[in-house]
């Protein structure tokens, strides 16, 4: 069943959790393959995880930004696209034969202009820009909203911060593609846990007619 909006999920690790994601009707499940990550999916898992799966686009999301590791990456997976962490120097993404997301941390004091001037030098080669928050302020990061939807009238922009059930009916109404997810790497969306819970919610609340 379509969702109301374009959904990732990341950090997925098990084919429990992949299958819910895909069944819920997420757009995109993300997997850890730089092996740097505590949660990383080896060539292996992920063909034993992604065999089951249709109808999803694997994203592979990778903590490093050189060019080679990128490219030894899509030749050991069979990838829909990568994720990157800006800072990364143009050249690095924009010979990638994938489609790309950006995945920008905010830190809370980011100024509309500045974060326009970075979207426009990168758009040519970005599909969607993932927007996370990297401050404890939660105040600072929750100011800046307001300036991410105003971007979101001029690049495909997916929103990973500040989301619940609670303000999903105010990001419904603007002009951001989407909503980014983190399923906890501690649990199972089976689990009952506080993260694991909101996840559920979430996805559940966007798959009511």
């Amino acid at each position: 069943m379509p969702l109301k909006t374009l959904v990732k999920v990341s950090s997925i690790d098990n084919l429990s959790d992949a299958r819910y994601c895909a069944g819920m009707g997420a757009s995109m499940i993300g997997f850890a393959v730089d092996s740097a990550c505590v949660h990383y999916v080896n060539p292996e898992q992920f063909k034993a995880i992604t065999q089951w799966i249709k109808g999803v686009a694997f994203i592979g999301e990778l903590n490093t930004t050189d060019l080679a590791t990128a490219r030894y990456t899509l030749e050991r997976y069979t990838l829909d696209g990568l994720q990157f962490n800006y800072p990364i120097a143009l050249q690095n993404i924009a010979h990638l034969e994938v489609p790309i997301l950006l995945k920008i941390c905010l830190q809370g004091n980011e100024k509309l202009t500045s974060l326009h001037a970075l979207m426009n030098t990168y758009a040519p080669y970005v599909k969607y820009f993932l927007f996370e928050a990297a401050s404890a302020q939660e105040g600072a990061i929750i100011s800046l909203q307001p300036a991410i939807h105003r971007l979101a009238s001029y690049f495909p922009v997916l929103q990973g911060f500040h989301v619940s059930v609670a303000t999903l009916p105010h990001l419904l109404g603007t002009k951001i593609e989407g909503i980014a997810l983190q399923r906890d790497i501690k649990t199972k969306l089976s689990c009952k846990d506080k993260d694991s819970d909101m996840l559920t919610d979430i996805i559940e609340y966007l798959s009511v007619e």
